[in-house]
């Protein structure tokens, strides 16, 4: 049976993403406006809403949409950065981070991981991205690869305000900055200074 495609409009990606417990705290009049301008994100980006997009997407276009209320409230370009992503990092410290930590720390996962993970982005990816991939098959000791292409940059920059981006590029560091045994190295990210993502988990 084929996979239901999730549905693209301003609720359905609120309502998936990171913000899910946070946009029930802001006023009703708030959330309808967010909602409105993330409508308007999704005609303004068709070309990267595909199935392989979807929860970056809701993420982003999401973000996105807080940042430029917080704006649009008075705060600075900083504090608004800052306001956007707070909430996000709450949520991914209170989801996914444990996840992690309990997975890549188990014995023989880094070297699954080296075989899984370049499939699964091959597969999975949507438009937008690309990857290069520094895997010595000789050893299970790093995981090393490099994002070249990412849509955070792009769409955020279509936007001027690709510095949004590194509240993502953050994410990465609460989900895999404490695993027991594994240490992330990551020195560039094209959101931060226009270098290629860099990923390195040495065992």
């Amino acid at each position: 049976m084929a996979k239901k495609e999730r549905e693209y409009s301003g609720r359905a990606l609120m309502a998936a993403s990171r913000y899910q417990d946070y946009l029930p705290t802001i006023p009703q009049a708030d959330q309808d406006r967010v909602a409105a301008r993330v409508d308007e994100l999704i005609a303004d980006n068709q070309e990267y809403c595909d199935q392989g997009n979807y929860d970056h997407l809701a993420n982003m276009l999401t973000a996105l949409a807080l940042y430029e209320l917080w704006r649009e409230r008075g705060l600075s370009e900083d504090e608004a950065i800052q306001a956007t992503g707070e909430p996000m990092w709450a949520f991914v410290e209170k989801t996914t981070a444990g996840t992690y930590r309990k997975l890549l720390s188990k014995p023989g996962m880094l070297k699954l991981m080296s075989r899984i993970v370049p499939a699964g982005f091959k597969k999975g990816s949507g438009y937008g991205w690309s990857y290069v991939w520094h895997q010595d098959k000789s050893t299970t000791k790093y995981l090393q690869f490099e994002c070249t292409s990412c849509i955070y940059a792009q769409i955020l920059g279509k936007y001027g305000i690709r510095k949004l981006g590194t509240i993502f590029c953050h994410a990465d560091d609460v989900n895999y900055g404490s695993i027991p045994g594994v240490t992330f190295t990551r020195n560039h990210t094209l959101c931060k200074d226009g270098q290629p993502c860099d990923f390195l988990f040495t065992k």
